[in-house]
This record gives structure tokens, C-alpha cells and sequence, in this order.
């Protein structure tokens, strides 16, 4: 008898995680097109080929399958790049090639069209335009993460530099990056080009940016090992 339950239990897992993974890939498709506004539990159980009542099993909410997707996506997308970066600058040349892999891993994500990284490039797209009530989460534990990174990298270079000053500094490199977030037609005939292929592109572009930064930053000191 225990044999038999243990086989059911382990036969009714594995039916019911294809379940969660489909609402997960329904979701992300849903807010990423629509919005977490105008996406309903009804059109995501519908897309995902379950019942509504599935979503609230695994997720609880809508709000908690939202949640769900974006700390899936850092997971996915940021963590590696979080693991030790910082910790590899040594001199200015590890410094730039630290922040050389850094705009790598954002253009990356921004350009590339993969399923999964355009899914997230417009749900990021979306939370910016339209933001919800669970913004200060995502921009807390997701985006801010992502981007300590560059300011402790940036930091590096101007340690002694006022706030402003330096925050004036930092936008300026950041946006390089992020505009690249809204770019659906007619805007990516801006901001892309089709006259190589897209690896190329972001190679130009990571490399034009640390151009721009190596001819004005160098590395000075190690902020995060200083203090």
C-alpha cells in the first residue's frame, strides 16, 4: 500500500508541474502584450489550457504569479552576473572589462531576441510605462540589484565625487543601455540595425560605450573593498 501511495503522489507531481510552468509562459506572454492591469486570471488560465482555479494553487494571486515572473527572470538573467563581478577589479584593465561584461549582460537582454529575453525586455517595458502597485518591489529587489552593479563600478572611477556630480555621470552610461528597452516598431528602425547581425550590433555598441568611458575614467580605488 505504501508503494502505491508513494507512486500516486510522485504520478500526481509530475502532472500537475507542466502545469505551473504553462501558467508561467501563458503569463509572461500575457503581461508582457496587455499589461498586468488588463491580463485576468480567467485569460490566463485560458491561454495556459488549465483551470482558473490553478493559478491561485501555485501562485496564490495574479499579483503572486507577477512576482513570481520577474524573480524567475533575475534569477535567470541577473544573479550570474551579481555572483562577483565587482569583486574581479583589481586595476583599470579588469575595472573596464568588468564594466565591459556588465553593459554585455544589458544589451544583451535588451537586444537579443530570444523568446525569454524579449518577453522580459517588454514586461520591463510595460512596468515602466504603466507602472503598478508592485513597481517598488520589482525596482527594489530586481532592477536595483542590477544596477548597484554599475554604480559600485563607476564608483570606482570618481570615488571622490559629489553625489550629483556623480549621479549625472552615472545616468548618462546607464541610459545607453536602457533605451534600448522600449523599441518595438516603428522604434527599433532607431536604435537597431538590420545591416549586421545582431551579436555584432551589441559587440559595437558595448564597445563604442567603453570608449566613451575609457577616455575620460580610469580606475582610482575600490569602493567596496575600501569601505
Amino acid at each position: 500500500m505504501a508503494r502505491k501511495v508513494k507512486n500516486a503522489k510522485t504520478a500526481g507531481a509530475a502532472k500537475t508541474a507542466p502545469a505551473h510552468d504553462k501558467i508561467l509562459e501563458a503569463a509572461r506572454e500575457l503581461f508582457a502584450s496587455r499589461g498586468f492591469r488588463d491580463t485576468t486570471v480567467r485569460m490566463i488560465a485560458q491561454k495556459a489550457k488549465v483551470n482558473g482555479a490553478a493559478v491561485n494553487y501555485y501562485f496564490t494571486s495574479k499579483e503572486g504569479l507577477y512576482e513570481a515572473i520577474f524573480d524567475n527572470a533575475f534569477r535567470d538573467f541577473a544573479r550570474p552576473l551579481l555572483a562577483d563581478l565587482v569583486s574581479t577589479v583589481e586595476d583599470d584593465e579588469t575595472w573596464l572589462a568588468a564594466i565591459g561584461k556588465w553593459f554585455d549582460f544589458m544589451l544583451s537582454l535588451f537586444l537579443l531576441d530570444t523568446p525569454a529575453r524579449a518577453l522580459f525586455r517588454r514586461l520591463v517595458a510595460q512596468e515602466r510605462s504603466a507602472p503598478t502597485e508592485y513597481c517598488r518591489r520589482i525596482y527594489d529587489d530586481v532592477f536595483m540589484p542590477v544596477v548597484d552593479v554599475f554604480r559600485k563600478l563607476m564608483r570606482m572611477a570618481l570615488p571622490d565625487a559629489p553625489e550629483p556630480e556623480f549621479h549625472a555621470v552615472f545616468v548618462t552610461y546607464l541610459g545607453m543601455c536602457t533605451c534600448f528597452m522600449h523599441r518595438d516598431p516603428p522604434w527599433d528602425g532607431i536604435v537597431v540595425s538590420d545591416a549586421v547581425p545582431r551579436e555584432t550590433w551589441i559587440a559595437m555598441l558595448r564597445d563604442e560605450i567603453l570608449a566613451a568611458i575609457s577616455a575620460r575614467y580610469h580606475f582610482r580605488v575600490n569602493q567596496c573593498v575600501a569601505h
